[in-house]
């Protein structure tokens, strides 16, 4: 059992205490739960299939890269603009307990958006496969986005 002596020692470096103050607001903001960490997962899923996806349509990964179309900076800067969009949504989302003041809807919101965002990256990993050469999936793609409502 940990007492407050031992957690005062543990947060004395700073990088230990900016880690803290971090991750408090961060569970503030989002209260990370399942469906948070299923959105982050399909995130990550979807960067490695965008990549696989470029491999092979330029011939391999280190094709890829040396030709360009693979580039850190590339890969950055699409995922920090989804991570920026995403975390406002989620934060939206679970904040909105404070403003509606009945359970079911805030509960409602938070469902909504991020059955919403796991959605798009369902579909997005989907596209990615098919880049890949697993036509096979393309009737799943098709019913994904007949249930979304695209065509």
């Amino acid at each position: 059992m940990y007492n407050f002596k031992s957690v005062v020692t543990a947060l004395s470096t700073r990088s230990a205490r900016v880690f803290a103050l971090v991750w408090g607001l961060l569970c503030y903001l989002v209260e990370p739960d399942a469906a948070f960490l299923a959105v982050w997962v399909a995130v990550l899923m979807d960067l490695l299939t965008k990549l696989a996806a470029i491999a092979a349509l330029k011939g391999g990964f280190l094709s890829a890269v040396k030709s360009g179309h693979i580039t850190s900076r590339r890969a950055f800067l699409g995922t920090f603009v989804k991570f920026c969009g995403y975390f406002a949504l989620g934060v939206m989302a679970t904040q909105a307990k404070y403003v509606a003041t009945v359970e079911v809807a805030s509960v409602l919101a938070r469902t909504v958006v991020f059955a919403f965002l796991f959605t798009v990256e369902a579909v997005s990993i989907l596209e990615n496969l098919l880049d890949t050469g697993l036509t096979q999936l393309e009737p799943l793609l098709s019913a994904l986005k007949k249930a979304d409502g695209r065509k």
